[in-house]
């Protein structure tokens, strides 16, 4: 019996080697083939294209490139695709993770999805590449125009009131680059070969209205050429806006900036940075004056008044926050940006350990008069939502490089990320994806990351039907967002027609 056994579990070891190998459990032989003419790799472009035929994207842009006489046409011949044409389809090739021009073959080669994208005829990579070398920074500010102009139809297609007030939040990014051929390209402050995009973006609607493009030296701005960007970007608002406050980081503090805003109209609230002046004022805040901030544990606020040098206009108000922080908690790294809060004779006393504890202290300049000084303070702390644009541009879309030795080239591709990020920003303004987007501020719109939206709306592959007059889009089995995605197209579908 015993040799039995052993027999019998020698042959069933024998079976079920042979069963892994050659049995039902593993595919078997497998054989690839790309001859399905009705599958599309990126059904989810669907939605991007309803919305941008529904809001006129490609006409607009187009428009404006004909109005611009300050440079020549980008084509002289009426064959192939337009101006516009090039803008949104290297957009939707960035959407559904395009990061170089070569990747809009990529969108070239799905012709089952073309009658569902925003443009049906997708240039090849070499004329791409050919075509955006044309585009003068004066051109792509018309392809800007003509993004307002889409965002406005699709703002009054909501309901929007044109009345609202507005806030424009500006800042800059830094974008390494490698190479020596790179036009434009400078060393930063951390010896970066690198880019430094400027970009202003209206925080209300998530959406960007202007950017401009220089050399990575140039990360903080002249106030004369901050206010070229500021008054391009207030002239991007519907007419009839109400109220606008421009929220600005302290790298482009400086009085000609905040009269240029006081001589448009526009309101402002500027950080400042920590200089002798600050330290002095900080003195005149009386020790009963300080509150607790709004939504900031730990953190108190205190108001005073403050009148710059060269400001001919109304003493502004200035506002202190202040956190107390023990010394373990202090870096002794000299490039801690926490260290740069504290007064400079408090941070000596701390880290000699003559002192336990010390404030951190941030300022903000304001002239805006008629609000609390704690809905103020909240109101500008919520500047860090363009560090979250920035941020989706640079890890969501393909602002993290800047693919071309061509300075114009690479002017258009940043003019392309911001059409494909305003495009997500009106698609989350449809989708109830963007419903799930975490704890929002008060009155911010609510948004998905744009890898996010790749995984779950965009980059779906499908089998496209027709019959009788209907397209069908057969996806997986399984796929776990086709309601939002059929919300997000009805909802595209169902805006009035330009």
């Amino acid at each position: 019996m015993a040799v039995a056994d052993a027999g019998h579990d020698e042959s069933m070891e024998v079976t079920e080697a042979v069963t892994g190998v050659h049995g039902d459990s593993g595919p078997g032989r497998i054989v690839f083939r790309a001859d399905d003419e009705r599958l599309t790799a990126f059904a989810g472009l669907a939605c991007v294209g309803e919305l941008a035929r529904r809001v006129g994207l490609v006409e607009l842009i187009d428009a404006e490139l004909v109005t611009e006489r300050r440079a020549g046409p980008v084509k002289q011949r009426r064959r192939g695709v337009s101006g516009g044409e090039l803008v949104v389809s290297l957009a939707e090739s960035q959407l559904v993770g395009g990061e170089c021009f070569d990747d809009i073959e990529d969108l070239r080669a799905d012709r089952a999805g073309a009658g569902l994208r925003a443009v049906t005829r997708v240039p090849s990579a070499p004329t791409a590449l050919q075509l955006v070398k044309r585009f003068r920074r004066c051109l792509c500010q018309a392809v800007e125009r003509g993004l307002a102009r889409a965002g406005q139809r699709l703002d009054r297609a909501l309901g929007r009131e044109a009345g609202e007030p507005v806030t424009i939040d500006l800042d800059a990014t830094v974008i390494e680059v490698y190479g020596r051929a790179k036009q434009g390209a400078s060393r930063n402050r951390a010896g970066q070969l690198s880019f430094a995009p400027h970009v202003a973006f209206w925080a209300q609607r998530g959406r960007a209205l202007t950017g401009e493009l220089v050399a990575g030296n140039r990360e903080k701005l002249s106030a004369k050429q901050a206010a070229v960007i500021c008054r391009r970007a207030l002239r991007l608002l519907p007419a009839g806006h109400g109220p606008v406050c421009v929220r600005i980081d302290s790298a482009y503090y400086a009085i000609e900036l905040l009269r240029a805003l006081r001589a448009k109209a526009a309101r402002f609230t500027v950080s400042v940075p920590r200089t002798p002046a600050m330290w002095n004022a900080l003195e005149q805040v009386p020790d009963d004056a300080w509150r607790p901030a709004t939504d900031m544990p730990g953190a108190e606020i205190a108001e005073t008044t403050y009148t710059p040098s060269g400001w001919k206009h109304e003493p502004l108000r200035l506002i202190v926050r202040r956190r107390c922080f023990s010394a373990r908690e202090l870096s002794r790294s000299p490039r801690a940006r926490r260290l740069k809060t504290i007064h400079p004779e408090q941070l000596q006393l701390a880290l000699a350990g003559r002192l336990h504890s010390v404030f951190g202290y941030s300022f903000i300049l304001t002239d805006i008069g008629d609000q609390p000084v704690a809905d103020l303070e909240h109101f500008h702390r919520h500047r860090a939502q363009i560090e979250e644009r920035l941020k989706d541009a640079k890890l969501g879309q393909a602002l993290r490089r800047l693919p071309s030795g061509d300075a114009n080239a690479n002017r258009l591709w940043m003019t392309a990320v911001l059409t494909a990020l305003n495009l997500t920003a009106m698609l989350c303004d449809l989708s109830p994806l963007a419903g799930a987007s975490g704890h929002a501020p008060e009155h911010a719109p609510l948004r998905r990351h744009a890898k996010t939206l790749r995984r779950t709306l965009l980059c779906v592959p499908a089998r496209i039907t027709r019959h009788a007059r209907t397209t069908t889009l057969r996806l997986a089995a399984g796929y776990r967002h086709l309601a939002a995605l059929e919300a997000t197209w009805a909802a595209a579908y169902a805006l009035p027609p330009p």
